[in-house]
């Protein structure tokens, strides 16, 4: 990787640090597959190609279906209170999500997969926006139960 690609890498970890840190009760989370690679231009244009990285978290404190939209609001107010743009809010009770862009061009995701693996991803500038923004690999399936986060309401 290069010294751009290392500090793009270094800014991705310290905004899925900041967002972690943001969830109350602190949740357990796990580094998760991490990616780097380069976006072609589109045929026929004259560009540079764009390299990206992304981080990735997966959460491992089972989230309980009721409390699923609560995580999402808890990290769209944090994200908001940044002063970050909101690209993308599902708060329906199936699969619900958000996504932001940092005023630097970074991309962050949250996001509830299958069987409630919840994933959380930033990405430096170029990355391509994924639709639900899994990338690479299967998330873990949570098995940690929090008496807050795990309990029903």
């Amino acid at each position: 990787m290069t010294v751009d690609q290392l500090d793009a890498a270094e800014r991705c970890e310290t905004l899925l640090r900041e967002t972690v840190d943001a969830v109350r009760p602190a949740p357990a989370w796990r580094e998760a597959v991490s990616g780097t690679g380069v976006r072609l231009p589109p045929p026929g244009r004259e560009s540079e190609p764009h390299w990206y990285v992304t981080r990735r978290r997966d959460l491992l404190t089972l989230v309980s279906p009721c409390r699923q939209g609560e995580l999402v609001g808890v990290v769209e107010r944090h994200w908001r209170r940044r002063g970050w743009t909101i690209t993308s809010l599902t708060a329906g009770r199936d699969r619900p999500g958000v996504a932001a862009v940092t005023w630097d061009g970074y991309q962050l995701a949250l996001g509830v997969g299958e069987f409630g693996a919840i994933t959380l991803t930033a990405g430096s500038p170029g990355a391509a926006r994924p639709r639900r923004w899994a990338t690479g690999g299967v998330a873990s399936l949570p098995n940690v139960h929090c008496p807050y986060w795990s309990a029903p309401m």
